[in-house]
């Protein structure tokens, strides 16, 4: 203690160690980390000399068909190193530039531009998704992004309507004229004139891998040899299914642009749209713009539908299993409750309605009975644009029956009530795609008053039979627009006897002859439509899920059908058959051994 009083700093005196000041000791420190940082920052630098001297820039190209798989191995979950798709477009001087411009008409709103920004933020055109509902102006983005980049675009919708609707808002928000857009479906093949310019086709045309005429492959082999500016994939929810993801690998795109109202598929493939495409660039809320009067204000509505009697024991019966939609969709409860909101809105209301059914036999069945004209995909190209140019114009056609081919790409504007008798299992994506025609912003008819912000001017019935696996589906369906701010009102008494008398199917008689008819009818026709690919691959994971029972025999089951087993003595099975037997078997084995040889 008192020996090093006096001693110097840091020293030792009497083998006693004398400690340093506190002040003398944090001085060292800070002079000893000073030090340290300054030769940290030199041999950064050094490091950075020597990382400029050896660093080289590569380019390479990947093979067409191993884009996706690279894609994916880049990914967080492979070598978490995620590429980034941009395209220097204002640099790009090896691809002409198309003269395109939009008109002063095209008048971007607010969350449209939002979504443009994230696009081209930084000056380059970056690869992604843009979500956006139905009605909101996705074309008239995709439009003026494809003003933005100034190349030739390729746009990809679902069917041959699209195109046509696609054209058009080409023409409506640009100055590109008839001769610079191209249409390339099944029953128009064009290709744009001049060194660039815009082609719009469908998914399947793309696609396709069977044989072509001629003029259809002198097209594909123009679309698969340009370097495309943009790619447009209108629908992209799609893409992820088998025959579409071919399109990602035979389309040369500098940059792609995805657009949907909902991106949400039942088979979990969504998340390959990262690395097929690029990510979600924006999303817009449907309630939001819903609130700021860009798209329609929607009542939605589930409507329960009570089983009749007979219908109910046929629907219980084990061997009516492949009739069980039919049999809930034909229920007359069902039926007259869609003529009864038919009846409603067509005549007191003005409205013009969308009946949307899955089932085949149901759509005609409905359709015939209350004479209206209806669509699915048997029905051609000229007739469903003449049924739909009739919805839109005539005041004599206000309901059309419609199938799943009206699920995506279609643009009716002037549709603002839908009726759902069917649909397509638990698909969420199907019931935001079905609410999406009617959610385009609704012009007030002249003279009316200005409408309060909670007044509805959209509607959306789901028709549900009572106690039946349709209530199980359409809880799971409504979950998409749940997240998305709305809300279902369960009308569980619609009808009242009054009702009941004027409308179809009110006697026991009638009925009766209905159920005969459904049960008369063909496992075939009375099915769910079926596309060759499905869009939303929903039945493969259904088949997953469920539970096939075959009628066959256990050789059958087993692989052992026609076949015979035959076994050999072994040594252990020669061992075990010198043991000793007991003498009650003795008689039996024997026996047994004459028998076999």
């Amino acid at each position: 203690g008192s020996g090093a009083l006096g001693a110097p700093a840091g020293g030792t005196l009497d083998g006693f160690t004398v400690s340093q000041a506190p002040k003398e000791l944090a001085a060292r420190e800070i002079a000893l980390v000073d030090v340290n940082q300054e030769e940290a920052e030199k041999g950064a630098r050094a490091v950075d000399n020597v990382d400029d001297e050896d660093r080289e820039l590569l380019s390479f190209e990947i093979d067409a068909t191993q884009v996706e798989h690279v894609k994916s191995r880049c990914l967080p979950g492979g070598l978490n190193y995620p590429m980034l798709e941009e395209y220097d477009f204002k640099n790009d001087t090896v691809n002409p530039d198309l003269n395109i411009e939009l008109k002063p008409n095209a008048n971007l709103r607010p969350y449209q531009e939002k979504g443009l920004s994230k696009m081209f933020g930084n000056g380059r055109a970056r690869s992604g998704i843009i979500v956006l509902p139905c009605g909101a102006g996705k074309s008239l983005t995709a439009v003026a992004a494809t003003a933005r980049v100034r190349k030739s675009a390729l746009v990809l919708c679902t069917n041959s309507v699209s195109v046509d609707q696609w054209k058009y808002q080409y023409r409506l928000w640009t100055n590109l004229q008839d001769h610079q857009i191209g249409r390339f479906t099944s029953g128009d093949k064009e290709i744009f004139k001049g060194v660039s310019g815009i082609t719009i086709s469908t998914y399947n045309m793309v696609a396709f891998q069977g044989n072509r005429s001629e003029e259809s492959k002198n097209i594909i082999a123009q679309i698969q040899s340009r370097e495309w500016g943009l790619l447009i994939m209108d629908e992209v929810h799609v893409v992820p299914a088998a025959m579409f993801r071919k399109v990602i690998g035979i389309i040369k795109a500098h940059c792609k642009l995805g657009l949907t109202a909902t991106l949400v598929r039942e088979d979990n493939l969504i998340s390959d749209l990262n690395f097929l495409i690029g990510p979600k660039l924006y999303e817009a809320n449907w309630g939001d713009l819903s609130r700021a009067g860009h798209i329609a204000n929607v009542q939605c509505a589930e409507v329960w539908c009570p089983m009749t009697k007979e219908f109910y024991q046929e629907y219980l019966k084990k061997e009516n299993a492949a009739r069980k939609q039919a049999l809930y969709v034909m229920n007359p409860t069902k039926f007259r409750a869609c003529q009864f909101l038919i009846n409603y809105h067509e005549q007191q209301r003005g409205d013009k309605i969308l009946v949307f059914s899955d089932n085949i036999f149901a759509l005609r069945e409905y359709a015939l009975k209350l004479k209206k004209p209806f669509i699915y995909g048997q029905i051609g190209h000229v007739e469903r644009t003449r049924i739909l140019n009739a919805f839109k114009h005539s005041p004599d056609v206000n309901t059309v029956f419609i199938s799943k081919v009206g699920d995506n790409s279609i643009d009716i504007p002037e549709a603002n009530v839908i009726i759902q008798i069917s649909s397509h299992a638990g698909s969420r994506r199907q019931e935001a795609q079905r609410l999406g025609r009617i959610l385009r912003a609704k012009q007030r008819p002249p003279g009316a008053k200005l409408a309060r912000a909670d007044e509805y001017n959209a509607f959306f019935y789901s028709l549900v039979s009572k106690d039946t696996v349709e209530m199980y589906y359409s809880t799971k369906r409504q979950q998409f627009l749940i997240d998305q701010g709305y809300s279902f009102k369960v009308v569980a008494n619609l009808l009242n006897q009054a009702d009941i008398n004027d409308l179809m199917f009110s006697k026991q008689e009638e009925q009766l002859d209905l159920l005969a008819k459904v049960l008369a009818a063909g496992e075939e026709d009375t099915g769910e439509e079926v596309f060759g690919d499905d869009a939303d691959d929903i039945e493969r994971v259904k088949g997953q899920l469920g539970v096939r029972r075959t009628t066959a025999s256990m050789r059958a089951l087993t692989g052992a059908e026609g076949m015979a087993y035959m076994q050999y003595n072994t040594k252990e099975s020669k061992t075990s058959a010198a043991k000793p037997r007991h003498h009650l078997f003795k008689s039996r084995h024997k026996a047994q051994q004459k028998a076999f040889f």
